[in-house]
């Protein structure tokens, strides 16, 4: 790959929706993805953990996750959180949850299901139908069957294009003004997900998020 190109291609791409960019801002290094097995368990386990932000009960989302053998996968924090009750969570882990859907989308996208993962575009109304849905007692499978896992390549070029895109809105949020083509939390939380899925090495709970 030239990781040259990958910046001044993403460079253009972000002034071209009238952003800024850092001319000394470096590259990834080059690492090793996760299998799609392990990209599949998370993805998962974050639309599991998200009906938690919706008030689903707590035992009900672990008793998924257990019957779905999906417990080794768990991070720390996923798992304190389902050692909580109705009444001990705090009203910040759902929030945090609800950010998953971000995250989410990010895992869809490298798993394929759908073609652009645009800066400036939230996610469609039509998430839910790429997700298994809890509420029906739908099991895995839109997550298992017919899987093609994009290329590190592929992957890798977004991230970038996430990662100088997280400079651009913080630029905005430090100097000027919120820009509405770089929301700094939709950014961050996409980048999270495209961050783990390259770094097998990376820890969920702390995935690096400098600029």
């Amino acid at each position: 790959m030239d990781l040259n190109k990958i910046k001044d291609d993403n460079e253009h791409v972000i002034l071209d929706l009238d952003g800024v960019v850092c001319d000394w801002l470096p590259t990834y290094e080059l690492t090793q993805m996760r299998t799609q097995q392990e990209i599949i368990n998370r993805a998962l386990i974050m639309n599991a953990m998200i009906n938690i932000a919706f008030n689903a009960p707590i035992e009900h989302i672990k008793n998924y996750i257990n019957d779905n053998s999906l417990t080794g996968s768990l991070s720390d924090d996923e798992a304190a959180i389902l050692e909580l009750s109705q009444d001990s969570i705090e009203e910040q882990d759902k929030v945090n949850l609800h950010w998953y859907l971000e995250s989410l989308w990010s895992l869809i996208w490298v798993m394929n299901k759908f073609d652009e993962l645009n800066i400036n575009e939230p996610i469609p109304d039509d998430m839910i139908d790429y997700c298994p849905n809890l509420q029906n007692e739908e099991g895995p499978e839109k997550f298992t069957h017919n899987i093609q896992l994009r290329s590190f390549e592929e992957i890798y070029v977004m991230r970038d294009l996430y990662y100088r895109a997280m400079w651009c809105a913080r630029d905005f949020n430090l100097h000027t003004t919120p820009h509405a083509n770089f929301n700094m939390s939709i950014i961050m939380e996409r980048r999270r997900g495209l961050t783990w899925c390259l770094d097998k090495e990376s820890d969920w709970d702390n995935i690096p998020q400098d600029t």
